[in-house]
C-alpha cells in the first residue's frame, strides 16, 4: 500500500492531469459533423433548404424554388431559416462574420472570374462539401471543396449564425480551406 503523502501525490497528479485533459478537450476542434446532424435548428434549416433546391435550374437573378443563381440560392436558403441577408455575393461576403473554419450552414466564397472580387457564394455542408448554384452545369449541385478548381478560388469564409467571432482575415491561402 502506498504512504499517506503517496497517495496525496498521487491524487494531486490525477487531479492536475484530469484538469490539464479537460482544458485540452476545449481547445479540440470539434468533430466533424455529417449533413443534418448540425448544432442549430436554424443551421439545420439552412441546410435543409439548400438540399432541397438541388437540381434546381440556375436562372440569373432568381430566388426561388423556380429558379436561383448562387447569391440567389443562399438568400432563398437562409430565409427558410427566419435570416435575412443580402442579395449580391459581394454584400454577402461584405456583411457577413469572417470565418476561418467554418461550419455546416456558412457560407464560402470564391474569385471564379477576372473581376479581382468574390463573384460566387456556396452553403457548406460539411465532409468538405458545398451546395452553390452551378452556372456551368445549369442547377444547383453538391460537390467537393477537395476539387482543385475551388481550392485555387477560394477566398473565404463568413457566418452569419451564432456569436461574433474575434475580427479575423478575410482572405485564406488558396492551400487552406473549410474544415469540418
Amino acid at each position: 500500500m502506498l504512504a499517506s503523502s503517496s497517495r496525496r501525490q498521487v491524487v494531486g497528479l490525477l487531479v492536475l492531469l484530469a484538469a490539464v485533459l479537460s482544458w485540452l478537450g476545449g481547445c479540440a476542434t470539434p468533430p466533424a459533423t455529417r449533413y443534418g446532424q448540425d448544432q442549430s435548428p436554424a443551421r439545420q434549416r439552412i441546410l435543409n433548404a439548400a438540399q432541397r433546391l438541388i437540381g434546381t435550374p440556375y436562372v440569373l437573378g432568381g430566388e426561388s424554388p423556380r429558379g436561383v443563381d448562387c447569391s440567389g440560392l443562399v438568400q432563398y436558403a437562409y430565409a427558410q431559416a427566419g435570416i435575412r441577408v443580402p442579395r449580391t455575393t459581394t454584400a454577402q461576403f461584405q456583411a457577413g462574420r469572417s470565418q476561418h473554419k467554418v461550419l455546416p450552414g456558412d457560407l464560402l466564397f470564391f474569385r471564379t472570374n477576372n473581376s479581382g472580387g468574390v463573384s460566387h457564394v456556396g452553403i457548406y455542408v460539411g465532409q468538405g462539401q458545398m451546395i452553390h448554384a452551378s452556372s456551368g452545369s445549369g442547377q444547383v449541385r453538391k460537390v467537393s471543396l477537395k476539387q482543385p478548381y475551388w481550392r485555387q478560388r477560394l477566398v473565404g469564409g463568413a457566418t452569419y449564425l451564432g456569436a461574433a467571432p474575434p475580427p479575423m482575415a478575410r482572405r485564406w491561402p488558396a492551400a487552406d480551406g473549410p474544415s469540418g
